[in-house]
């Protein structure tokens, strides 16, 4: 086995591991987030883009809890989308499928997922910030909108490789045209 294999199973593996763990610490985080059992907060393994304590003036119900476990899944959806195009890319790695279509194609909805998850950032914090709050008296409620520095330079990379996928598939075309010529 090469090297390339040897080390795109190993990244598969890891990306499959992170596959079937995103969902399952989502719903971990919101189950225990502000209780004895935060040690993921605690420890600093899952920071917030927005705290919780200066967000909501009472504990959070099994409701909001629930609500904002939805709400993280379907964001999440979309790290799970690149997880599986990223376990497909080291799969096509790993059985030696290197410069193909398929990976063209893979590049390019990798940098469509990143335009994705600026996309439903932009959705998520409002709707997120709206959750948190909604068991606030009147009037201490809030939807917070954003869009940093790092969401454009999110959205550079997202280009970038996206160029590198359209650079890819028009290297797989020349060479499938050399193939061709006697």
């Amino acid at each position: 086995m090469s090297k390339i294999q040897q080390q795109s199973r190993r990244v598969k593996i890891l990306f499959q591991l992170f596959f079937i763990l995103t969902p399952i610490l989502v719903c971990f985080f919101w189950l225990t987030v502000e209780t004895p059992h935060d040690f993921l907060r605690h420890t600093g393994i899952v920071q917030t883009s927005f705290n919780i304590n200066q967000l909501t003036e009472t504990p959070l119900t099994l409701t909001t809890r629930l609500f904002a476990i939805l709400t993280s899944l379907i964001y999440c959806s979309i790290i799970m989308y690149a997880l599986k195009i990223l376990i497909q890319l080291f799969g096509n790695y790993e059985n030696k499928h290197i410069f193909t279509l398929e990976n063209a194609r893979c590049y390019q909805k990798l940098g469509y997922s990143v335009f994705y998850w600026v996309g439903g950032s932009i959705f998520y914090q409002p709707l997120m910030t709206l959750i948190l709050t909604f068991n606030n008296p009147p009037h201490h409620r809030m939807i917070m909108i954003s869009f940093q520095g790092i969401d454009f330079l999110t959205l550079l990379i997202g280009a970038i490789i996206v160029i590198i996928s359209w650079v890819m598939k028009e290297g797989y075309h020349l060479a499938d045209e050399q193939n061709y010529t006697i």
